[in-house]
């Protein structure tokens, strides 16, 4: 039987309830929500609350109409980063390990308004970050916004988004946190407080489908809308209403998609959100351990595993990431990812350009002995 480590592009399997609540909705309830009076179009709009609510509750947010959802965290990153009121000369802060749905539209945001673009310093060797020359940093250059991900995807790295937003906040900064491969599995303090934007992804952490995602906001931070169109509401305005979340969310919602994300949420509380974190990073340690006896097996990884979630990257001495991957997929039935996983600047930073690595994700759904299978194939390769 195959064994899937790709969890960091997105998990899989899904949970059977959320399988099952998507089914049944195709089946009995997908139905334009908002958009009529009748039972069923009442019972969808329902539905949208009760997920608005139970992603709020996840991500440690009041919801109050907060949470919006849009078709993926790509989207949103978009409506959030182009919705900003950016002025020449805004200094933002981030980190060398964005995927480019961040780091493309700061790239985009620097040739056309002109920001500036500094990051936050990191140790190469330790993977830690400098929170005293970041202190300095911002003294020194006050930032407009910090944006930055919660955990890397190239090698789950958690950045410590905590600490460094309340850094931020006593400069009164924009904090916008990419949190595709954290979630509900590393809820923050202080939220509703420091994050002014959290970005969330539904088929990723929250083990839903693909289709949904978005970002909840505390409501501090104006953003103008940067796509158009129906709302199902104040029909007779032309431009966009002002009130959330129907300034931002356009279009017939994918209620099947949220059906899913609902069900999820429900499968997350009740495994228990711990006990999902707890599995996957004790799968990422083992795999380490044992790895470590290989002198060929280079490990991006930090001094303390725990400052990472379920996901490592790699390299095999003598050999490219993508020979590794096709090798472990056609030898070996082992689904990876290899290359630059949409992150080249986190690669850069590595020193891992122009091959990247081979990325292994585990999910709540891998076991002990898939470490082992995928353990005993890497040892095959180098012998």
């Amino acid at each position: 039987m195959d064994i899937y480590l790709d969890n960091a592009a997105t998990t899989f399997p899904k949970p059977e309830v959320v399988i099952e609540a998507v089914a049944d909705c195709l089946r009995n309830g997908a139905i334009n929500a908002g958009r009529g009076a009748y039972p069923l179009a009442l019972k969808a709009e329902r539905l949208i609350e009760d997920t608005r609510n139970a992603v709020a509750s996840l991500l440690n947010y009041n919801n109050e109409g907060r949470v919006l959802f849009s078709a993926s965290a790509t989207l949103a990153l978009n409506q959030v980063l182009l919705g900003i009121n950016w002025h020449y000369g805004d200094i933002i802060y981030t980190t060398p390990f964005e995927h480019n749905s961040v780091s493309r539209v700061l790239q985009h945001l620097q040739d056309t308004i002109n920001v500036k673009l500094i990051t936050l310093p990191i140790n190469c060797k330790t993977l830690e970050y400098d929170l005293d020359a970041i202190k300095q940093m911002f003294n020194k250059m006050p930032p407009k916004a910090l944006v930055m991900t919660h955990v890397s995807n190239v090698c789950s790295l958690i950045t410590p988004v905590g600490i460094i937003a309340e850094m931020a906040k006593s400069y009164e900064a924009i904090v916008v946190i990419d949190g595709a491969q954290a979630g509900p599995l590393l809820p923050l303090e202080k939220a509703q407080e420091l994050v002014d934007f959290y970005i969330f992804s539904g088929h990723k952490t929250f083990y839903g489908t693909f289709g949904i995602a978005g970002f909840v906001t505390n409501g501090k931070v104006p953003l103008t809308p940067i796509i158009f169109g129906g709302t199902g509401s104040h029909s007779e305005l032309l431009s966009m209403p002002e009130d959330l979340p129907f300034r931002h969310e356009v279009g017939s919602s994918n209620i099947v998609a949220i059906a899913g994300l609902h069900a999820a949420c429900g499968w997350l509380e009740e495994t228990g959100i711990a006990n999902i974190r707890e599995h996957e990073r004790a799968l990422f340690k083992q795999t380490v351990e044992e790895l470590n006896e290989y002198p060929d097996v280079k490990m991006y990884v930090s001094g303390n595993l725990e400052n990472h979630l379920g996901s490592l990257s790699f390299i095999i001495e003598g050999y490219t990431a993508q020979e590794v991957g096709i090798i472990l997929s056609q030898e070996f039935g082992i689904s990876s990812r290899t290359g630059l996983h949409c992150a080249p600047l986190a690669h850069k930073f590595l020193g891992t350009l122009p091959h990247g690595t081979v990325r292994v994700g585990f999910g709540y759904f891998n076991t002990g002995e898939d470490v082992e299978s995928f353990v005993e194939a890497v040892r095959t390769i180098i012998d």
